[in-house]
């Protein structure tokens, strides 16, 4: 009986200590996702009363609204070109930076760190001023050479101007990379030399393997982020040129508050939420290829 009394009493503790963060998770989550749900059967304008109208605002985004579907168009076509190349070359970075003869290793890692807390508002606008075709940092850099593009002011190259930002402002990824690099046992690596192994057979046999898990964790983050793309678009093109960069947070927020169309835009959001809960299940369902052995012997 004492033991039992002993537990309900810790039990209790624990929920008075964690009572703060679930009540900050029903009120500022919870319950803003169950009502949104229920929005998105409405047609609401925000100011009048909203009216139930089913599946129409489902509907009606996939069959009558052809700027819903570029914007899921722009979406895919630039996770499809940002997340490969951000996995890549972080992963690259890391491991360049991972090599023992570089000199200046912590300045070097500083430098690459620091755009990755600046905040994206900030970049944004700072890219915006390297992109400018008139007086822009980069035409200006390039002139001598004769070169003059529109950059993000041109629809063909708008969304790799807004992937190269992307992945100028991925240190954090880098570093992740980094940490990773320095948990693997150097055992593995004199395995492979005693076995004579190259370095190109120690990146394939020992290096990857042993770095999946965070491959793996990057590409999930990777994946969601890219989905949800939105300040980029909003501060440097405003979906421009010609709806080129109209991600699909960026249509979202236009049918919210732009265009009141609160109903709509809480479909959007939903249909959001479950490809990107499928796109995570999906990768789960197949990260046979990652590596957790906790035994390296």
């Amino acid at each position: 009986m004492r033991k039992k009394h002993i537990s309900w009493k810790n039990n209790l503790w624990g929920w008075f200590f964690i009572a703060p963060a679930c009540m900050g998770l029903t009120i500022y989550i919870v319950l803003p996702m169950v009502y949104s749900l229920a929005m998105s059967f409405c047609s609401w304008d925000i100011i009048s009363a909203p009216q139930f109208v089913g599946l129409d605002n489902y509907k009606r985004l996939f069959t009558t609204d052809p700027h819903y579907l570029n914007s899921c168009f722009v979406t895919l076509k630039y996770t499809l070109l940002f997340v490969p190349a951000m996995l890549i070359l972080t992963f690259l970075l890391a491991l360049l930076l991972n090599f023992r003869p570089l000199k200046w290793k912590s300045l070097w890692r500083v430098c690459i760190y620091i755009p990755s807390i600046v905040p994206i508002m900030a970049s944004a606008a700072l890219w915006t001023f390297i992109y400018d075709p008139t007086n822009g940092l980069l035409n200006n850099l390039l002139a001598p050479f004769g070169i003059h593009k529109e950059w993000i002011f041109d629809k063909n190259m708008v969304l790799q101007c807004i992937a190269v930002m992307g992945i100028w402002s991925a240190g954090n990824t880098v570093m992740i990379n980094l940490s990773g690099f320095g948990n693997i046992p150097e055992e593995l690596y004199e395995s492979v030399e005693i076995d004579g192994g190259s370095s190109f057979a120690k990146l394939i046999f020992v290096t990857l393997p042993m770095m999946s898990p965070l491959i793996f964790y990057n590409l999930v983050m990777a994946l969601i982020a890219s989905l949800q793309t939105f300040t980029q678009g909003y501060v440097m093109t405003n979906g421009g040129p010609e709806s080129a960069s109209n991600f699909y947070m960026l249509y979202l927020y236009d049918n919210a508050f732009n265009f009141n169309r609160m109903g709509l835009a809480c479909a959007q959001s939903w249909i959001l939420f479950l490809v990107i809960a499928l796109i995570t299940v999906l990768l789960f369902r197949t990260s046979g290829w990652v590596y957790y052995g906790g035994d390296t012997e």
